[in-house]
C-alpha cells in the first residue's frame, strides 16, 4: 500500500477510475475514466507516468472526442 504526505492516509491499491477535467491551450477537455489511486485519508488522486503520457497524447492528437458536452463556469469570487 502507499503512503499519502497527509498522516494515516493510504493510497489505495485497487485501481479506481476517475474523471478530470485539462486546459488545452485554454479550453476544457474532460477526460473520463481515467485509472488512479485515491488517498482514503484526503482524497488525493495520483496518476500514474504511463496513464498521464496517454493522456498527454490522446489530447494532442488530431482524433475526435467521443462527444461534446455542456459546462458550466463558475469564478471563485
Amino acid at each position: 500500500m502507499f503512503t499519502c504526505h497527509i498522516p494515516a492516509g493510504r493510497m489505495r491499491r485497487k485501481k479506481s477510475f476517475v474523471s478530470e477535467v485539462f486546459l488545452i491551450e485554454g479550453k476544457p477537455a474532460l477526460v473520463e475514466h481515467v485509472p488512479a489511486k485515491i488517498c482514503s485519508g484526503c482524497g488525493e488522486v495520483i496518476f500514474a507516468i504511463d496513464t498521464t503520457e496517454h493522456i498527454r497524447a490522446m489530447l494532442h492528437s488530431p482524433s475526435q472526442p467521443t462527444k461534446r458536452v455542456s459546462v458550466p463556469v463558475f469564478e471563485f469570487a
